[in-house]
């Protein structure tokens, strides 16, 4: 590229627009409006406040983009902005949360495909390496997504805290797809009162669940198990989301009840994450349409606790956390769940002996009714007609207490939606791009940007499949962004789901349907209609229809079963939103997920 070639760009912090206005420096000009303020109030309650300045407008001409190295020789070529973020306390004894992003509103297609457009946010006001925050750059970002900043910052007086906001164009960068583009970003955040904040449940364990945290620290990915009243287990403010795993009988009494004891890889048998309970902001009754995502606002709560709203702008707590264990239709008592686990991968194995397991391949041509059997053999269970029983399973190490079973509709939308909150990747998820088949692959982008290859291309861990010694963690293709989400929800392979429409068996080797707690029914081929005549709350269905232009099919008599995630060939229409159809038969590229229900 010809570093002599300029790009001419104008900044506001609050709202960066460019318009384009030719010539062969291609330079733009910022452009402002009564609304486009550089300084923003985004909470506002009697007892507390949160505002951020983003230092004022940068007129035409004073920030010149080229790739360059980030020094005070180079002060012209790249952006610095001075961050000053105010928390108001107005009572004593309060302590509030602050949250702070970037909202993209638009970006060029040149500058999202490029590895070498940087931002970072830091405390250090000499360099953008030092003092980080947060770090990272524009690659495979869209239109609606956000850079998170800060989150969960904590105050408890009203003193100032200032920060800087770093873009570039590194000089890494050759290729001249970059040149006469633009972006806009806004300054945007929120602030909550703390003592309105409640912890995620605590992970319900059955006897032979192991908790587990990830060593990525070094050139391989280690195991280790971890006490459960050790914090570093989880934090889901920081989406780390707490993991566990299932081992061999030979080995389990080597590693239960331990803590930093490194796991042999060798003798897991499944690993599970803990999708704690929460209840959710309701922001549509309708059916949503293409470019209306959002993020989605959640609230944990205990057991003890039920949301029962039904208007937008009021809380519902999520469905998959009510299970209705004598299939009566009634909430009952002792039927609230404080969370559920659900299988970081696709299942694996065979039918006999089932697994939960990254880079091998997803267990395929199964009818449902196989799929379904399948799930019961984690806790020893058996199904005969409709009923199911559990005797545990000294195989996995579970008692009676545990319920394994396939997924529900309900389930797989519990999971999504805490993916797209601040408690998750908040965006789409990477696709998993592997047309062998292997569980916890990534494209390193969203689905239509990953290319297709034979064996995917970046492992659950994030190494390079080509050749399994360069690394980038970024790229994994998990609900949280990170090791410890849950993988295989765009891309791989159909994930089918137990949400049948009007008690239709079609081919799918059931004789009769086991207890209605083990699927979702839907009465009406209408998608607002579909539960009980209204709107089906936290499935991912008309909340979320073709979010990201994910496909959206529903289900009918002819084909009555769903399917989730998509295929890997769908491109851009595969995704953790998308919802298909299929009959109940086996499949070569439909496989199933794991949840479990431990007690109530």
């Amino acid at each position: 590229m010809d570093r002599n070639k300029k790009i001419i760009i104008t900044l506001s912090i609050l709202t960066v627009i460019f318009t384009i206005l030719g010539g062969t420096l291609a330079y733009w000009r910022w452009q402002t409006s009564e609304e486009q303020k550089t300084n923003v109030v985004f909470t506002l309650e009697s007892d507390f406040s949160c505002a951020a300045d983003g230092g004022g407008n940068i007129s035409q001409g004073d920030v010149i983009l080229v790739p360059t190295e980030v020094n005070e020789q180079n002060s012209n070529n790249y952006i610095k902005r001075t961050v000053t973020v105010t928390p108001t306390v107005n009572v004593a004894d309060k302590t509030i949360y602050m949250d702070l992003w970037l909202d993209i509103n638009s970006i060029g297609t040149g500058l999202s495909n490029s590895d070498n457009f940087m931002y970072s946010f830091t405390t250090s006001d000499t360099s953008p390496y030092d003092d980080v925050v947060v770090s990272g750059n524009f690659k495979g970002k869209k239109a609606g997504d956000k850079i998170e900043l800060f989150t969960e910052n904590e105050y408890s007086s009203s003193t100032p805290a200032t920060f800087y906001l770093w873009i570039w164009l590194d000089a890494a960068e050759e290729s001249s797809s970059t040149m006469n583009q633009s972006f806009s970003l806004s300054l945007n955040g929120s602030c909550t009162d703390v003592s309105s904040e409640v912890e995620p449940s605590s992970p319900v364990l059955d006897e032979g669940m192991i908790p587990i945290t990830f060593d990525v620290s070094g050139d391989n990915t280690i195991i280790k198990t971890v006490s459960t009243s050790d914090s570093s287990w989880y934090n889901y403010s920081n989406k780390e989301w707490a993991n566990a795993i299932l081992v061999t009988e030979s080995s389990r009494n080597t590693y239960l009840n331990t803590s930093g004891v490194e796991v042999n890889q060798s003798d897991i048998l499944a690993y599970l994450v803990w999708i704690p309970r929460y209840k959710y902001k309701i922001w549509t009754l309708q059916e949503s349409s293409l470019g209306s995502e959002q993020e989605i606002e959640i609230v944990f709560e205990s057991k003890d606790e039920i949301s029962t709203g039904g208007q937008v702008g009021e809380y519902i707590t999520h469905p998959a956390f009510w299970w209705d264990d004598d299939s009566d239709g009634v909430r009952d008592t002792g039927e609230e769940l404080s969370g559920i686990w659900v299988g970081k991968f696709e299942t694996t194995g065979d039918e006999t002996t089932p697994t939960i397991l990254p880079d091998v391949e997803s267990l395929r041509d199964q009818n449902l009714s196989t799929q379904f059997q399948t799930a019961l053999k984690f806790a020893g269970g058996e199904l005969s007609d409709s009923n199911v029983t559990f005797n545990g399973s000294s195989t996995y190490g579970l008692t009676t207490a545990t319920d394994s079973h396939m997924m529900k509709n309900s389930e797989w939308g519990a999971v999504a939606y805490l993916s797209h909150s601040k408690y998750g990747v908040n965006r789409e998820i990477y696709i998993n791009n592997s047309s062998g088949y292997y569980t916890g692959r990534s494209g390193g982008a969203v689905g239509g940007s990953g290319s297709t290859s034979t064996n995917g291309t970046y492992t659950w861990d994030g190494f390079l499949t080509s050749n399994n010694t360069t690394r980038d963690l970024t790229k994994v293709a998990s609900s949280t962004g990170n090791i410890t989400g849950v993988y295989d929800m765009s891309g791989g392979v159909y994930d089918r789901v137990m949400g049948n429409y009007n008690n239709t068996l079609y081919r799918s080797g059931f004789t009769s349907f086991p207890a209605k707690k083990y699927y979702d029914l839907y009465t009406s081929t209408n998608i607002l209609t579909a539960c009980n005549g209204g709107v089906c709350y936290g499935h991912a269905l008309s909340e979320t229809s073709s979010w990201y232009s994910d496909y959206a099919s529903f289900v009918s008599s002819g084909n009555p079963w769903f399917i989730r995630g998509a295929y890997y060939p769908y491109g851009v229409y595969a995704g953790v939103f998308g919802f298909g159809v299929s009959p109940g038969g086996a499949g070569s590229s439909i496989a199933a997920r794991l949840v479990f229900g431990i007690g109530a």
